[in-house]
């Protein structure tokens, strides 16, 4: 059986939605993401560089298949083709050793986000259920109400009045104001139309 409504239960639908978007909010602007996103680029720009070398080089590649099938001149052709084009052939062998280096972090970081992630995924879950389940016990009028605010933006829905200030947007309520509000049909700040309690 359904508890009773009580307008307070908007802070706590308003606290469940702001969990759920903190996560999803984690979920992809969190540190393993960027860490991810950073090794990632890292390794693309290696690897273009490594196939601007080797496009530089395809004259290179060219001869020394060339070279190759020709073995009458092989051993000293090659030597002397590879003492030519040495430091590109160097800088190859430093950015394969740089992607190796890379790309257990790059595995690591993808494992631990999918973990990560999963774990977001299932508080989210656990949030929308809850938040289902308090739904449940809401008049339809209020859940209109709270879905017209969260899509004009309001930033804080519902909350406690603090002496004669709204709870919602901090504005000094008059003693007439605070009437008006207590008497109104949804205690609606008339500054920030937050509900205040």
């Amino acid at each position: 059986m359904n508890e009773p409504f009580l307008l307070s239960n908007l802070i706590e639908l308003q606290e469940l939605d702001n969990e759920i978007f903190k996560l999803i909010s984690q979920k992809s602007d969190g540190e393993t993401v960027q860490k991810l996103k950073s090794l990632e680029m890292e390794f693309k720009k290696l690897h273009k560089d490594k196939e601007n070398i080797e496009q530089n080089l395809q004259l290179y590649f060219d001869a020394k298949d060339h070279i190759e099938k020709n073995l009458l001149d092989f051993e000293k052709s090659l030597t002397d083709l590879n003492e030519e084009n040495k430091e590109e052939l160097n800088n190859i062998n430093k950015i394969n050793q740089s992607l190796d280096e890379l790309k257990p972090g790059l595995i690591d970081l993808s494992k631990s986000l999918q973990t990560e992630w999963k774990n977001i995924d299932e508080n989210i879950g656990k949030y929308e259920n809850e938040k289902k389940l308090m739904l449940t016990s809401f008049p339809k009028e209020i859940i209109d109400l709270y879905d017209d605010l969260k899509s004009k933006g309001v930033e804080v829905i519902a909350a406690f009045k603090r002496e004669n200030q709204c709870g919602c947007c901090g504005v000094e309520l008059t003693s007439n104001e605070m009437y008006e509000i207590t008497n109104s049909n949804f205690q609606q700040c008339p500054y920030c139309m937050g509900v205040v309690i």
